[in-house]
């Protein structure tokens, strides 16, 4: 929705009178020849009472004019509203303003009669974008405005454009559903034996009529009916907002002619002139044609600065090439003239062209005029072949050249006028992207890996990099360097990196090396990770479904190239990975080019892919059959599977030779050591080695951060490695220093879970019982207090918790589970526990964490073959699992299969915590 202080403050820009005719506002009525609206006298339904613009064309002159009534219905419409802008060009004509009111009570509350007026502010507004548009801006605060007040604001803009001659334009958007007014118009008029051609967008019902005996008008009453709802991929002509647009041009043919005296370069490079000697150089260090016109086009491209200058005439005006090349800034306007008169001062066919950036394709549906464009660019032919070349981008090469931007038109500028002509895509030669990645995951597949990384870039991203060699420090050239890896990658950690250029070839390269967290996925102990590839995602699914939309062309993105070189290095001593989905893809579907090879070879997976996007549109009935081929086709996405034996961290647990770590241990140190005070750094290594059971190394990391932040996170996060340690005063300590940081349950439920191996189970349950917290959190802290109850032989009531929290919520998987491994645990109400549990685990879909419990109970029955059945499931799904791990040493033990013991040896590596838990439970691990 249009916010309403745009609304007030919709300004239509063109040209004017003479050059700087109105630095400041005029204070005029409006011109007899608007018909002004009635203020619509309700005091509910829309804000907007009025919105009328109309617009006169007469003797070279656009004088278009503004009236808004708002009613001021809130506080926050009086703040947007409370200072008005109105914005003009002054060399191109002038602000009058007719009326500021606020209307009261019936009352009118004339601002200008007393003394308002409008404050002239000269900044330029878009500077930030390197533009120089030469708009002033007037403003005003509105004094005593009240909620309930009507504002009511009539002015008037004029403009003629130097450039255009005699020639006028306009366009007006047309505003439709949801926007809501009692009274909104937009009206043209011009005298009715001027040559005048309008035309309304889709939707509009206009009416033209006579004003009076010498002049014709057209009107359109907003808000329209809604826009019919179009598809996503459609082009951009079919989702255009609704335009009415009218001017004097007869056709593109006048538009072009009008245009062209303005790029003539007919003496433009003067012989012996800096612009003269720069061809000289390119004529002799390069010999073709288009070697030489890619020269030209990359000096304009890198010795002059983009800076749009509209001032004096100069929004359709170049500037000299002289000029340019002395500044050495210059808009498109500029580049373009610049670079045209070196073409042709070097033989080389060329003309200016002007194109629309953004609705290029809509250029074709609507009125010839000027304004419908936005850039120019050079239209270069050599040997027959057409080249598009753009100075204001930048990276161009050999390789580049060949690239058709997508404008989809282009309208030539000569003086004998011309059509417009079409940009028909092509395949490119570059790649925008090359990239060549080395995973190395040969320390684990559940650890993090490391990368290296070389990426390639061409075209307008290769240029911005060129731009901060050699400016920017080296801290910056970093943070530069890791952003781009993290856009190629994601979240990872780099620790090296380098940006370099060729200028031979205008690409930048961009090198990495660091760490990142594993892609692999596990479900059921099979692990499976995919890539994140050029044609990963690739879908061809146009929606033409809808009777309305059959007819609809699709919209193709591009131009677009990129390549991946992908090298995944796995871990040895396991049976063979597979590849799982296309490895191989040679396709063409809808013009996108797909192309895919990867092979494995043992321990090794290489991938080379590929895709090419030509943009432009196809037809119809070509999409059609184009997307039958593409669900033919299926899915590009390619993922590796690791067989079920390959080592996991759980399977490493209790060794103490750490060499395989290592290169992950030194990335971290290298990261460490780059900024000691970032404790991110320090962070991630403390989470790898807690993850690896490294306790030793993991308590050195947390003692440095909280030597640096001594926050109640860390302190517990340290705690709770003293106990895996079996420091438990120190874990203790830690546990009430973060209390007294933060009284809040993670902390409380610390404390009492450690004091009740300090025979202080009491004390605990004191604690738990003065803690607040939401519903779900005094659900944790009631089985936690029941927990407690049970070790203090108060069994009942802790089982009468779990009961009544299911009055609450039946069935509750949560739940439930807490109920088995309650009862198993305390080896109590056994009669009715085994039922329990095998709701639990049917409810909770088979999760580890139920089938972990109901193996509890199945033990505690004497049922140790089930109960082994259940935790070989439970570990097949989470090795990581010390718990079902430890139970399942304990059940083999029973069972007469000594290899229990190695089980259980494993899982106190794992986690030597739980073996104060399971004594407390009854439970003999020896």
């Amino acid at each position: 929705m249009r916010s309403f202080a745009i609304l007030m403050a919709g300004t239509v820009m063109t040209a004017a009178v003479p050059a700087w005719a109105g630095e400041e506002p005029l204070y005029q009525p409006a011109p007899a020849w608007v018909a002004e609206a009635t203020l619509p006298e309700v005091k509910s339904g829309p804000p907007v009472l009025v919105l009328d613009d109309q617009q006169r064309i007469d003797q070279g002159r656009l004088w278009s004019y503004t009236d808004r009534a708002i009613r001021i219905d809130n506080p926050q419409m009086m703040t947007a509203l409370g200072t008005l802008q109105a914005g003009w060009l002054p060399d191109k004509g002038d602000l009058i303003v007719h009326r500021v009111a606020i209307l009261r009570d019936g009352q009118q509350i004339d601002l200008l009669e007393g003394g308002s007026r409008f404050e002239v502010l000269r900044r330029e507004r878009r500077l930030e974008q390197r533009m120089l548009d030469g708009a002033f801006t007037a403003t005003m605060s509105i004094p005593g405005m009240r909620v309930g007040d009507v504002l009511r604001v009539s002015y008037s803009v004029t403009k003629s454009d130097q450039v255009l001659d005699e020639e006028v334009q306009t366009m007006s958007p047309l505003l439709g559903d949801p926007f809501q007014a009692k009274f909104a118009r937009v009206r043209y008029s011009w005298p009715g034996d001027a040559t005048v051609q309008w035309r309304a967008g889709q939707g509009a019902e206009v009416r033209e009529f006579k004003l009076d005996d010498s002049f014709s008008a057209v009107e359109v009453m907003l808000p329209l009916p809604k826009a019919p709802d179009m598809p996503d991929d459609a082009p951009v002509r079919y989702r255009m907002p609704a335009l009415l647009q009218a001017g004097t041009f007869a056709d593109w043919a006048e538009v072009s002619r009008v245009m062209a005296p303005h790029y003539g370069t007919e003496g433009a490079i003067a012989p012996g002139s800096p612009v003269a000697a720069e061809v000289r150089k390119i004529e002799q260090a390069h010999q073709g044609k288009i070697e030489r016109a890619v020269a030209a086009l990359r000096l304009v491209q890198d010795e002059i600065a983009y800076l749009m200058n509209g001032l004096n005439g100069g929004n359709y005006k170049p500037q000299a090439p002289a000029e340019t090349w002395e500044f050495r800034y210059g808009d498109c306007k500029a580049k373009s003239l610049l670079l045209l008169a070196m073409l042709r001062e070097l033989g080389i066919e060329a003309e200016a062209v002007l194109v629309a950036s953004q609705t290029g394709d809509g250029v074709p549906g609507m009125l010839p005029m000027a304004g419908v464009f936005d850039h120019v660019i050079v239209r270069a032919t050599i040997d027959g072949t057409d080249y598009w070349l753009d100075g204001t981008t930048s990276g161009a090469s050999m390789a580049t050249v060949m690239v058709v931007p997508p404008f989809h038109h282009a309208l030539p500028l000569r003086m004998d006028g011309a059509d417009l002509m079409p940009l028909a895509p092509r395949p490119q030669q570059a790649l925008d992207v090359d990239s060549r990645v080395t995973l190395d995951q040969r320390a684990g597949l559940d650890v993090p890996q490391l990368f290296e990384g070389e990426w390639t870039v061409a075209g307008g991203v290769a240029g911005i990099l060129r731009g901060l060699i050699g400016q920017g420090t080296e801290e910056q050239l970093r943070d530069v360097a890791r952003a781009f890896v993290a856009e190629q990658m994601g979240d990872v950690q780099v620790f090296d990196t380098a940006i370099t250029f060729d200028p031979d070839t205008n690409t930048a390269r961009v090198q990495a090396k660091g760490l990142m967290t594993s892609a692999w996925k596990w479900e059921r102990g099979r692990g499976k990770r995919g890539f994140d590839l050029p044609t990963a995602g690739f879908t061809f699914q146009p929606d033409r479904t809808r009777a309305a939309w059959r007819d609809i062309p699709v919209a193709i993105d591009g131009p677009y190239s990129a390549r991946a070189a992908v090298t995944a290095l796995l871990p040895d001593g396991s049976d063979a990975y597979r590849i799982e989905g296309k490895s191989a893809i040679d396709e063409t579907i809808a013009s996108i080019q797909l192309h895919r090879n990867a092979t494995l070879d043992r321990n090794t997976l290489t991938i080379v892919d590929s895709t090419r996007w030509p943009g432009g549109e196809i037809s119809p009935d070509v999409a059609r059959t184009e997307r039958s081929k593409a669900t033919r086709f299926g899915s590009t996405e390619l993922n590796l599977v690791a067989p079920a034996t390959v080592p996991r961290r759980s399977d490493l647990a209790n060794m103490t030779d750490r060499r395989r770590y290592a290169p992950i241990e030194a990335a971290y140190q290298t990261l460490i050591e780059a900024d000691p005070e970032d404790t991110d750094a320090i962070r991630n290594r403390l989470t790898f080695r807690l993850g690896t059971y490294d306790r030793l190394g993991a308590l050195e990391d947390i003692n440095a951060i909280i030597e640096r932040e001594p926050s109640a996170e860390h302190y517990l996060q340290r705690s709770y490695i003293h106990a895996q340690l079996a420091r438990m005063d120190e874990a203790l300590s830690d546990a009430e220093a973060a209390w007294e940081l933060a009284p809040n349950i993670a902390a409380t439920g610390q404390r009492a879970e450690l004091l009740r191996y300090f025979d202080r189970a009491e004390e605990s349950i004191g604690l738990l019982q003065e803690q607040g917290g939401n519903a779900d959190e005094q659900r944790t802290l009631s089985l936690q207090i029941g927990d407690l109850e049970a070790q203090l032989g108060r069994k009942e009531e802790g089982l009468a918790r779990i009961d009544e929290m299911l009055t609450q919520r039946p069935g509750d998987p949560d739940l439930m589970n807490a109920k088995c491994w309650y009862q198993a645990i305390w080896n109590y109400r056994t009669e009715d526990m085994l039922e329990t549990c095998t709701q639990a685990v049917e409810s909770a879909n088979w999760s580890p964490a139920a089938l972990d419990s109901r193996a509890m109970a199945y033990h505690r029955l004497g049922r140790n073959a089930d109960a082994l059945k259940d935790l070989e499931a439970a570990l097949a799904a989470n090795p990581d699992l010390s718990a079902a791990l430890l139970m399942r040493g304990v059940v083999k033990r029973e069972l007469g299969d000594q290899s229990g013991r190695d089980d259980i040896r494993k899982a106190l590596f794992m986690s030597p915590a739980i073996e104060r838990a399971y004594k407390l439970y009854g439970i003999k691990l020896n």
